[in-house]
């Protein structure tokens, strides 16, 4: 493996501030720490099950990444990978972005994609040139930054991929999860695409038309829906909006989510045929996600 350094601090905004440092986490205890913010910003809890230090450090050890965000001696942020490979006909090589937290004060400071973006700089030194992971395609922040900032391409939709209890404060909820694909080869986006404004009749489930692109729309916040309908009827708008992508999916890649107004945000799918992976099309038939900020 190539060595690796330290990236240059950096501002966490425009306010004065402590600089944010992105490196690579050394050792047992620094390891240590990143359980403890993993745990405490997930809400997890007794029986959920959680990361450990000795996986930390035997990823990092063989071809894993391993990354921290520091202000000071304080780590604010982490993610982890490990180098994966697809199954025939591909055998594409990949690092497989297992999680990447944020802790809450910090969240909403570019402390996330400062972590994606070490990330890529570790893998395109040792020549790897796609980062994978999952996500929950109702938690729509999320969405937005790995599609409109990072410029990932959601190919494919697992159901329940952890089961169907949910765990943390995602307890009770089944584990659908989007894969985005993250080709570094090309360029991150230089801003976010342009909003859809939403028409007055635009409500969450529908799938709206916009030249040869699809629009789903959906909360802005999910659990703020699911406390104001109750679980019932929002896992029956979960069932709906899995059964549209799943749809989308066989043709197309979800290139964007933002708020539209209203309470809403809308995915935009896209064909993009060159987007689709094996991975995607095996996905749609088999059975911890990403947390950014």
């Amino acid at each position: 493996m190539s060595a690796r350094t330290e990236e240059p601090p950096c501002r966490l905004s425009a306010a004065p501030g402590p600089d944010l440092v992105v490196r690579d986490i050394r050792g047992p205890a620094e390891m240590a720490s990143c359980v403890d913010l993993y745990n405490d910003v997930m809400g997890l809890r007794p029986d959920d099950g959680s990361i450990n230090p000795r996986l930390l450090i035997a990823l990092q050890a063989n071809s894993g990444i391993v990354v921290g965000a520091y202000t000071g001696a304080e780590l604010v942020g982490f993610t982890y990978s490990f180098l994966a490979r697809e199954d025939a006909p591909a055998h594409r090589v990949y690092q497989y972005s297992q999680l990447a937290v944020v802790a809450r004060e910090h969240q909403g400071r570019k402390v996330g994609r400062r972590l994606k973006l070490a990330q890529r700089a570790r893998c395109l030194a040792e020549g790897t040139t796609l980062i994978r992971w999952a996500f929950d395609p109702l938690k729509t922040r999320n969405a937005h930054f790995n599609l409109d900032v990072l410029g990932g391409r959601v190919t494919g939709l697992v159901p329940a991929m952890y089961g169907t209890g949910g765990f943390g404060t995602d307890a009770g909820e089944t584990t659908d999860r989007f894969i985005v694909d993250w080709d570094l080869e090309e360029p991150t986006p230089a801003g976010p695409s342009a909003p859809v404004p939403a028409e007055p009749d635009w409500a969450p489930g529908q799938v709206h038309c916009q030249g040869d692109d699809r629009l789903v729309v959906l909360p802005d916040d999910w659990q703020r829906y699911r406390s104001r309908v109750g679980v019932a009827a929002a896992a029956e708008l979960r069932d709906g909006l899995r059964r549209s992508f799943t749809e989308l999916l066989d043709e197309r890649v979800a290139v964007s989510c933002a708020r539209i107004g209203g309470g809403l945000a809308a995915y935009r799918f896209r064909t993009d045929r060159s987007q689709h992976t094996y991975y995607s099309h095996h996905s749609h038939h088999s059975h911890h996600s990403h947390q950014e900020s």
